[in-house]
């Protein structure tokens, strides 16, 4: 991908729309100009990039910053710093599939993605500690009644991490998220905050 390409061309185009089913080729096409002008024609993003990127869409509330960066490191799955259009709009296309009607794969990945969300540190299990991060992280930007009725946001990220850790061993798996996101959606759905 040049630098001064203002759309993706052939081949490309039709790796990305094969890797994101629910996407159409106009909005990848809208997609790959809006991510040009947010990288400055550089073809990726740095975190502090994302990050500001992220803050803007949610009419500057900074407080969005902490879940921005673990969405960017769930996004960056290369882990190389940056995200790479490709990385980029494969992400989005995760997030914004809907998991009632979604097929198997594009629920394990959705899954996945809330999954590397939570888990801050990369070791493939979410701790106690991680799970209140990202709620204190939501709770601060969207309405918390949304999802927290009566409960504080420790209170009910203990819920939640008590709900998935079915072995009562400290540390929620993949598999033990995955059981507990097919019952409780809110696991995935509140990683993505609506811009108010």
């Amino acid at each position: 991908m040049g630098n001064a390409s203002t759309r993706p061309k052939g081949k490309y185009l039709n790796e990305i729309i094969s890797k994101c089913t629910n996407l159409e080729i106009d909005d990848a096409i809208q997609i790959f100009k809006d991510f040009q002008r947010q990288s400055g024609g550089k073809g990726k993003l740095s975190e502090d990039d994302f990050v500001k990127v992220y803050i803007e869409a949610f009419h500057g509330k900074s407080e969005i910053s902490a879940l921005a960066r673990n969405i960017f490191h769930a996004f960056d799955t290369n882990h190389n710093g940056f995200l790479e259009f490709e990385e980029f709009v494969i992400g989005l296309s995760v997030t914004e599939a809907c998991l009632v009607e979604a097929d198997q794969e594009m629920r394990i990945k959705k899954m996945k993605w809330a999954f590397d969300v939570y888990d801050k540190d990369r070791s493939n299990t979410i701790d106690r500690h991680e799970m209140r991060l990202i709620v204190r992280a939501v709770a601060d930007v969207v309405t918390v009644e949304l999802f927290l009725g009566e409960e504080t946001p420790d209170e009910f990220a203990d819920r939640l991490f008590e709900e998935a850790d079915e072995n009562r061993d400290g540390k929620i798996t993949f598999e033990e998220f995955q059981k507990a996101a097919e019952h409780n959606d809110t696991l995935v759905n509140m990683l993505l905050p609506a811009p108010v």
